[in-house]
């Protein structure tokens, strides 16, 4: 099964609202013993594990490649929307293992050995727009510091409204995998491994990612409903 996400994030946000995502899939995918935990992203709570940081490491490397490749610098001197693109897909397989002869000997006898397949089962593609910084004119009254540390937002109001839809956008994700994961199980190969993901997994950023997702209507509106009932 192919799921795919459409996650938009402010640049200063990017990184935690991806690594949400990308744990809420990843708890819902590792059948084995586990110690849950949360964390949180602005002020939604998201699932993840304490007791494995090897994925956890994984994870903020491969979020460290995208931002890198995709997002940084992303900031524009004025009010224009010069969003970038990004992708990270995440893959599930199942390792089977098959039992080959081969013949050997004057007599043909044959010899057993055994040999790993691994199947695709389900892919999570998530697709990123990253919301740019805007830096304000130097007529007015800030302006953007490039300084080390974290990244310094002048524009206050565009920052408020990217961060409410960034918001918007990891809620309506995590909901989105939280009903996949409920309703959606018959597919799931069979559990044969007490290991906390007894299924082989892949976290990969794509080189050539799209420089344009076409997000659904529903979501674009209920983006901007969202914005007008915070002016209103």
């Amino acid at each position: 099964m192919e799921y795919i996400l459409n996650l938009t994030a402010e640049r200063s946000v990017v990184r935690e609202s991806l690594k949400g995502i990308i744990w809420t899939i990843f708890f819902h995918r590792l059948f084995g013993p586990i110690t849950p935990t949360t964390n949180e992203f602005l002020t939604i709570t998201y699932p993840m594990t304490s007791d494995l940081p090897d994925l956890d490491s994984l994870i903020d490397e491969k979020i460290n490649q995208l931002i890198k490749k995709k997002f940084d610098d992303n900031t524009i001197q004025n009010q224009e929307q010069k969003a970038k693109m990004g992708q990270v897909v995440i893959k599930f397989l199942d390792k089977k293992v098959t039992k080959s002869k081969k013949k050997t000997g004057w007599f043909g006898q044959g010899k057993s050995s055994d040999s790993e397949d691994l199947k695709l089962w389900e892919s999570w593609t998530i697709n990123v727009k990253c919301l740019p910084i805007i830096k304000e004119s130097v007529g007015d009254k800030q302006v953007l510091e490039k300084t080390p540390g974290p990244i310094k937002v002048t524009d206050m109001k565009s920052y408020e409204q990217n961060v409410a839809i960034s918001i918007n956008s990891f809620e309506n994700n995590m909901r989105k995998i939280i009903d996949i994961a409920d309703s959606q199980k018959d597919y799931i190969p069979p559990i044969t491994s007490l290991d906390s993901s007894p299924f082989p997994y892949s976290i990969d950023v794509e080189q050539k990612a799209p420089d344009n997702v076409n997000y659904t209507p529903g979501e674009d509106e209920s983006w901007g409903n969202y914005i007008k009932k915070m002016l209103d």
